[in-house]
């Protein structure tokens, strides 16, 4: 009987699509980045997640976020992704928590997981992620700024100390060396265009943080 994971089988070999069907990963925010980030894992074969997002879905999230349609705005993106994934495949296995993640409530949250997505925009989230991940040994990786820019041909896996033109990298940057964390062991995806608008309003479409989520979905899966 054919399976949607047999050409994935047919390119991995069979135990290491075992790998991926028993890890369990968590993706802390849902959006452009961790939409579509979430989507690859899923059709990769993972099929334990833990899902962290307080946000609903919002009509000026149409543009740019794979997960979502109109008939999902106002709902929860936790509840959209898990009732997306389940009807994609009944044996996926999912965890929701709707919270807003930061430095106070992230060590209780990070725990039995196998690999951890930072796909928020909150610096003290995403710092607190950094941390927990590094004191356990948890493998990880974080999304930088994709907004304001256009082309996805700039957006590149590296980690945080190699990070330029990005203004929210350097805020992190600043805040990891206060911690005194090692920028080389923190993998990050972040764009090397420089920002094409100013202002707070932050304009995006679909290209570049949909390319770092398949960026970090395949980091992933190599990790896996």
């Amino acid at each position: 009987m054919a399976s949607y994971l047999d050409r994935t089988r047919t390119l991995l070999g069979k135990e290491k699509l075992e790998r991926i069907q028993n890890a369990r990963v968590m993706i802390i925010g849902l959006g452009g980045v961790g939409g579509t980030a979430l989507s690859a894992l899923y059709r990769s074969g993972v099929r334990h997640f833990i899902l962290v997002d307080n946000d609903k879905v919002d009509e000026t999230n149409l543009n740019r976020q794979i997960m979502y349609t109109s008939k999902d705005v106002g709902e929860l993106k936790t509840k959209v992704a898990e009732r997306k994934l389940t009807e994609f495949c009944g044996e996926i296995d999912v965890k929701t928590y709707e919270i807003y993640v930061d430095e106070t409530n992230i060590r209780d949250l990070i725990k039995d997981v196998d690999f951890v997505v930072d796909a928020i925009d909150s610096v003290p989230g995403k710092i607190g992620i950094m941390k927990e991940c590094l004191e356990k040994n948890i493998p990880f990786v974080s999304s930088l700024g994709m907004a304001k820019r256009l082309d996805p041909e700039q957006v590149v896996l590296t980690t945080l100390n190699k990070t330029e033109n990005d203004p929210l990298a350097k805020k992190i940057r600043y805040e990891c060396r206060q911690r005194g964390l090692d920028l080389k062991k923190i993998p990050v995806v972040f764009s090397k265009e420089n920002i094409i608008i100013d202002g707070p309003e932050l304009g995006s479409m679909m290209m570049v943080p949909s390319t770092a989520g398949l960026i970090i979905s395949n980091f992933v899966i190599k990790s896996i």
